[in-house]
């Protein structure tokens, strides 16, 4: 949905090709005048998919048949829909199905909120996990998985051809081990499980790969998480409060910037879609003088030929 159509260029657009000021424009496409309402788009547009149907005219180029009947119902679609009609009246070129204002709340949403929401929601769900692991019978049961898997392991047990040191089982063991690594720092020290909660948040921002690139980099971030996990200590609730607030505003920002979007365009087809009607009349009238001219041309090579 993001082309171009061949259009005639809007006269504020640079001028670096100048062939394109020649191209025809939708409203060329139906042949209909700048002006014509939906009513006239529509009947145009049956009359020339009739006409240039692929179907109806084998016998021509069917290339050239096929590029103009496309070209016919790339403009019936620009036309017909008044969100995008509006958009093209304003500007001289069609964006695509997608209204601006659509397309600035959807780089909003990919971009801003949701990642903001992503790591509020990944905040939650750390500190549930060490909330559930900081449960007796939990961590022992923790403990108790990672003793057998490691027993498992060393005798290189098998399951249905399936080894325990087989690649596809690895994942399983590696996130098991590190479970018990963090029931083991819970129970020596519980500053030390919540530095490994903050020290994944902290890996969410700037890359795991990063923070492994060097032991340097990688021990200044295990301090930072040290120290972030002591002053956050007893505050993590607010944490997760202002996280949903941040996320919040941005929603209601990205909702006040596709409305102003969208003002902006009715104020700008005020101010400039007269004059774009006006400079598309300008267009048809040249080239109607150019092919006046080319046709005169012909005229007289002909007369001097015969």
């Amino acid at each position: 949905s993001r082309h171009l159509v061949r259009l005639a260029p809007h006269p504020a657009a640079p001028r670096r090709w100048p062939w394109k000021a020649a191209m025809i424009d939708a409203y060329d496409v139906l042949g209909l005048a700048p002006e014509a309402k939906h009513e006239e788009i529509n009947k145009a547009y049956k009359r020339l998919s009739l006409q240039c149907h692929p179907d109806k005219n084998q016998d021509s180029n069917s290339k050239d048949s096929g590029d103009k009947f496309n070209e016919i119902k790339m403009a019936k679609d620009i036309l017909m829909d008044e969100d995008r009609k509006k958009v093209y009246d304003t500007f001289g070129i069609d964006l695509g199905e997608e209204r601006p204002e659509m397309e600035v709340w959807s780089i909003g949403l990919s971009t801003l909120l949701s990642p903001m929401g992503g790591f509020a929601l990944k905040t939650l769900l750390v500190r549930l996990a060490i909330w559930f692991i900081a449960l007796k019978w939990i961590g022992r049961l923790l403990m108790f998985c990672g003793c057998a898997a490691g027993a498992l392991y060393a005798a290189d047990f098998k399951f249905r051809g399936v080894s325990v040191r087989s690649p596809e089982v690895a994942p399983v063991l590696v996130q098991i081990a590190i479970l018990d690594v963090v029931v083991l720092l819970l129970w020596i020290w519980p500053l030390l499980a919540d530095t490994v909660g903050v020290l994944y948040l902290v890996s969410e921002v700037i890359s795991m790969e990063l923070l492994l690139s060097s032991w340097q980099f990688g021990g200044i971030a295990l301090l930072v998480s040290l120290v972030l996990a002591r002053l956050l200590r007893g505050w993590w609730f607010w944490v997760f409060v202002l996280e949903a607030l941040l996320a919040l505003v941005v929603l209601v920002a990205l909702t006040i910037a596709a409305g102003i979007m969208r003002l902006w365009i009715d104020g700008v087809k005020v101010q400039r879609g007269e004059k774009l009607t006006e400079w598309r009349h300008a267009m048809r009238k040249k080239r109607k003088e150019m092919e006046d001219e080319i046709s005169d041309l012909k005229r007289r090579l002909q007369a001097k030929g015969g």
